[in-house]
């Protein structure tokens, strides 16, 4: 049986007519069903497929930035003003990008408790339509950045006889994103023949699959990292040995000294120790910066915008534009060059 209460005849009638409403509607969320219910049942039931890293994260941003904040309101009674208050809340302390990703959890656990007739309607995909464009953290996101040439010789030069050297120089000389290098097998390169070549076929997402169709590329190896490869390939050799009957065999270029995958955290914490050791500060870097490097050092030295979209994996160049403008050499800067120096003999 349903029960109402208020403090008074009118509000009692229209907590009343509202529960009435619900019931003809089919709505059969238990009594005192909370956002916080809603958001564990979305947990548990709607990320198993995605990866754990994920999974994680979800978890983490729900339990810290979610719940605390919403998660006692009855789910049937949360207004589209509680979920602005709170957004006015978080605004503060989150950045823009994580801002966006809160909402977009709260919006997904209360249309999957609408699949499943808890509630009538979406309290926060109407608040995210009444603040379009106005979603912004008082944080600023992190900047990506790239090395200058002399900074990435120094980190090279600094991995020399380590298990990240083959990982630095492959990962600057193609700009490989970090996910595709840590899924890059043997078999996806040729290191012996008369042109050495890699494919970018394969990633560690949960299907396996590159970022995007157009991301699947083969590229041709400088001598650089054929030699580092070559190196790698021999110190793997070595591990395999040591590790005996504890050798795992999956065929990565980049494993652990037991043959298993090697995890973001594996990566950054071993490419953050080669960076301290060349000098740099090393918790201003991550992994993908090394992608960032691969476009700067391209663009300076004068390849153009449509070659570097090519290599990176980009379905064109507004993508490139987009992600690196930071690392791409001015355009008028570089037209200015280059006409003085078509125009040199004109002007003397």
């Amino acid at each position: 049986m349903k029960t109402v209460s208020a403090k008074s005849e009118s509000r009692l009638y229209g907590k009343l007519t509202k529960k009435l409403e619900e019931l003809d509607a089919g709505i059969r969320a238990p009594a005192g069903y909370t956002v916080g219910a809603c958001i564990e049942e979305f947990l548990r039931d709607q990320i198993s497929d995605l990866s754990e890293a994920t999974q994680d994260n979800y978890r983490r941003l729900a339990r810290k930035h979610i719940t605390p904040y919403l998660g006692k309101i009855v789910l049937a009674e949360l207004r589209v003003s509680d979920v602005l208050t709170w957004l006015r809340g978080r605004k503060e302390h989150l950045s823009s990008r994580t801002l966006r990703l809160v909402l977009h959890l709260l919006e997904r656990a209360i249309r999957y408790a609408q699949v499943q007739d808890m509630v009538t309607r979406n309290v926060a995909e109407l608040a995210r339509k009444e603040r379009r464009g106005r979603l912004k953290g008082a944080r600023p996101g992190r900047v990506s950045k790239s090395m200058s040439l002399k900074e990435a010789v120094a980190v090279i030069k600094a991995a020399e006889g380590t298990r990240w050297y083959a990982y630095l120089v492959l990962s600057v000389a193609t700009g490989i994103r970090t996910e595709e290098i840590r899924r890059l097998g043997w078999d996806h390169i040729d290191i012996d023949g008369e042109v050495a070549v890699m494919d970018v076929w394969t990633s560690v997402r949960e299907d396996g699959e590159t970022k995007t169709r157009w991301s699947r590329r083969s590229l041709e190896l400088p001598r650089i990292a054929v030699r580092a490869l070559r190196a790698h390939r021999a110190m793997q050799a070595r591990w395999r040995l040591a590790a005996g009957e504890a050798w795992q065999e999956h065929g990565l270029v980049f494993s652990s000294k037991v043959g298993t995958e090697l995890d973001r955290h594996n990566v950054l914490r071993g490419l953050r120790q080669v960076m301290g050791s060349a000098g740099l500060n090393a918790q201003e870097w991550t992994a993908r910066e090394l992608r960032h490097t691969f476009v700067s050092l391209l663009s300076d030295h004068g390849v153009g915008i449509e070659e570097i979209s090519l290599l990176v994996g980009h379905d064109g160049t507004d993508t490139t534009e987009r992600v690196y403008r930071r690392q791409l050499r001015p355009v008028r800067r570089s037209a200015a060059e280059a006409m003085e120096e078509i125009l040199k003999e004109a002007r003397t």
